[in-house]
């Protein structure tokens, strides 16, 4: 019913995010995102957005919450100037669910040099728990780009983990709890969009079946947009 009443208003569905829709170009631009009954709305002109307000409640019985400040765990802050976006509840809530919430804090994710493998002769692991947390750091991939690397590769040894692999792991929490508020910021510039992308390889770096590990990052202006890793349970973020 939601997606045609959009439709009827004008909104045409994001052919790459189903739960994404847009209304108009330029500065009258309205871009809307859906999560069951939870809609987010954004755009330059408020005027538009006032009249997307008007239309949607004259159909629904709905509440106007304000400006964004929590949505499935991201914390949003709104300033005049810039936006920050992060994870910091969430962040703390997955070291406590896994016994690292008083644990020492590091400044890297993952020792350089180092090459994970099956390690088949390695004592097993719980990979119920280790499943766990592994899913629970690839959620928080949404604001913590950095993470994207060191989780994508111990993502690849879920089916069958040793205490080398936990080991890794650990290292990712330590790393979260001294970085427990970096999040993303965008900021508002009155200059020239320009859009800049980096990209770099491991040519056949995995050490189990020669595969290469890619990732690129595109920038828009000074603001991170989106990013992805390449390769066996590969992680892609776009914003």
């Amino acid at each position: 019913m939601l997606d045609k009443s959009l439709k009827k208003l004008g909104f045409k569905k994001c052919p790459s995010e189903a739960a994404v829709y847009k209304r108009g170009t330029g500065n009258s631009a309205v871009v809307l995102g859906v999560y069951v009954d939870d809609l987010i709305v954004t755009g330059e002109n408020p005027g538009e957005i006032d009249l997307f307000k008007k239309q949607m409640t004259s159909e629904f019985d709905m509440s106007d919450l304000g400006l964004l400040s929590f949505y499935l765990g991201i914390e949003v802050e709104q300033q005049k100037d810039h936006i920050t976006i992060k994870q910091s509840s969430y962040a703390k809530k997955v070291l406590a669910q896994f016994g690292m919430a008083d644990c020492n804090s590091t400044k890297i994710p993952m020792s350089l040099g180092v090459k994970l493998d099956e390690d088949k002769r390695g004592v097993s692991a719980d990979s119920t728990e280790y499943r766990k947390v592994i899913g629970c750091l690839r959620y928080l991939l949404h604001t913590r780009p950095d993470l994207s690397f060191s989780v994508g590769m111990a993502s690849r040894f879920m089916e069958k983990p040793t205490l080398m692999h936990q080991r890794a792991v650990k290292q990712i929490l330590r790393y979260l709890k001294g970085t427990i508020d970096y999040g993303l910021v965008y900021t508002q510039e009155g200059k020239q969009e320009v859009l800049v992308g980096y990209s770099d390889s491991d040519h056949a770096g995995d050490v189990v079946g020669r595969r290469s590990t890619g990732g690129m990052v595109f920038y828009l202006n000074e603001s991170l947009i989106t990013w992805i890793l390449q390769g066996e349970n590969s992680s892609s973020i776009f914003l």
